[in-house]
């Protein structure tokens, strides 16, 4: 009987252990854990968020992983996901979906709905992150923005000043842009280009040019995708934007103003940045992230070339537009966005250390301590009147973006593209080739498109 008793009590204690353990790896509860995150941010500009979150929740921690490169940072998400391992909590960009949707575990809360999200959030937020889960079709919450960048014109104050007297900054339509040109521009005895209005040209040289085009294509009206989002169609409007950009890099027209052989004696790393540190050109586009390092690369270009401009003739406009209406003003956005993997183990522990950063107290921690846009509608008028961030919190408003099923394969079409075209092939011929690629993409690694039909 005793033997009988103490078999009963092992099995009750081997029982209430299963349980326990069961319970520990629950997804309903909320509870504390050690939350792996995974990012591309500086350890420092997250602590001030990861601190205060361990505080307001005893017990738990965060332990970050920082990535460098975001091809490999990506890269080694998708293998680790496939593999059943990797982070709790990673950084998602904007154009990863719906490609990356079936690697996440959406938001299903009565307390944080999407019309709050839309409500909390800027617009561009909410097409990007709010996705019809093809299980039941219902509009789901995938990921919460960390802040929302966009692409803006930097301009050389001292040159617009010299040569545009009359405005003194860039104009706001790009056709006037492309007319105005020709005043920037000098040459030397040779007959080489020494300075021109803006870094438009060869892939190679221009750090963001697939985004550039990708803008110009949102500003010219253009649908890159087809009804059923199985193939990308560079219609007419998708055409004239690729010629508008590399009109400026063809020595025969008026507006001629980027020549990397002229311009640079060796191979340039950053030459976009580079020319416009320099003086080589008015102009460029770029994201706030060039703002908040311009000290740094400042330093840099005037130790490799032996002169830079001053920091103080920096300046940045909203990108100039093809249409005067602000009806259809576009900008182009690319940003990151915490999301919550399929292979966490505490998935609603996840989603309250999410939450927790895309408060308004926490986001502002973090945009403080980044620089960069804010995501969060309640706090755009704290980065209003800020000298270098004021262009990109004026475009929030009108940002928008594609959905690039694989960002980087693209680009890298786009670029071959323009490349190409700058060596002498036709614009139409090289653009259709863009085409044909990336439809080959699509065809064998998205056949039913990217958004197929739900269950």
């Amino acid at each position: 009987m005793k033997k009988r008793y103490l078999l009963l009590a092992a099995v009750l204690i081997l029982v209430l252990v299963l349980i326990a353990g069961c319970r520990k790896k629950s997804p309903t509860g909320v509870g504390p854990a050690n939350i792996v995150v995974w990012g591309l941010d500086d350890q420092d500009e997250l602590q001030g968020v990861i601190s205060a979150f361990q505080k307001a929740r005893p017990g738990s921690t965060v332990t970050y992983k920082k990535f460098n490169d975001p091809k490999e940072y990506e890269s080694v998400l998708i293998n680790e996901i496939a593999e059943g391992e990797g982070p709790d909590v990673f950084y998602v960009h904007n154009t990863w979906f719906p490609r990356h949707s079936n690697k996440v575990v959406p938001l299903v809360s009565e307390s944080f709905t999407p019309q709050m999200f839309q409500e909390s959030y800027v617009r561009v937020a909410a097409q990007d992150f709010l996705q019809p889960d093809p299980a039941d079709g219902i509009k789901k919450i995938y990921a919460l923005p960390l802040f929302v960048d966009t692409l803006a014109m930097y301009y050389n104050k001292d040159l617009f000043e010299r040569n545009l007297p009359e405005r003194g900054r860039p104009s706001e339509l790009w056709t006037t842009f492309l007319n105005e040109a020709s005043r920037f521009s000098e040459e030397d005895d040779t007959g080489a280009l020494t300075r021109g209005a803006i870094a438009f040209g060869n892939a190679e040289h221009i750090a963001n040019a697939a985004d550039i085009l990708y803008s110009l294509f949102l500003q010219s009206g253009v649908n890159i995708y087809d009804k059923d989002f199985k193939q990308v169609n560079f219609n007419q409007g998708a055409q004239d934007a690729f010629e508008y950009y590399l009109s400026y890099a063809k020595r025969s027209n008026k507006n001629f103003s980027w020549s990397p052989d002229d311009f640079f004696a060796d191979e340039a790393p950053n030459g976009d940045e580079e020319a416009f540190l320099s003086g080589k050109v008015a102009a460029m586009m770029g994201y706030s992230s060039f703002a908040n390092e311009l000290s740094t690369k400042l330093k840099n270009v005037k130790a490799r070339t032996g002169a830079a401009i001053d920091a103080g003739d920096v300046g940045v406009v909203p990108s100039p537009q093809f249409s005067g209406s602000t009806t259809d003003f576009k900008a182009f956005a690319s940003y990151w966005g915490l999301a919550v993997s399929r292979t966490s183990d505490i998935p609603n522990t996840a989603w309250d250390f999410v939450r927790f950063v895309g408060s308004q107290p926490q986001l502002r921690l973090y945009v403080n301590a980044t620089g960069r846009p804010a995501s969060r509608r309640d706090l755009i008028s704290e980065q209003r009147g800020k000298p270098l961030l004021e262009a990109f919190v004026e475009q929030l408003g009108y940002a928008d973006s594609y959905r690039l099923y694989d960002k980087a394969r693209f680009d890298a079409a786009l670029a071959k593209a323009i490349d190409n075209a700058v060596g002498g092939q036709s614009e139409k011929s090289a653009l259709n080739d863009a085409e044909k690629e990336i439809n080959d993409l699509l065809k064998l690694q998205a056949p039913k498109g990217l958004y197929p039909s739900v269950k």
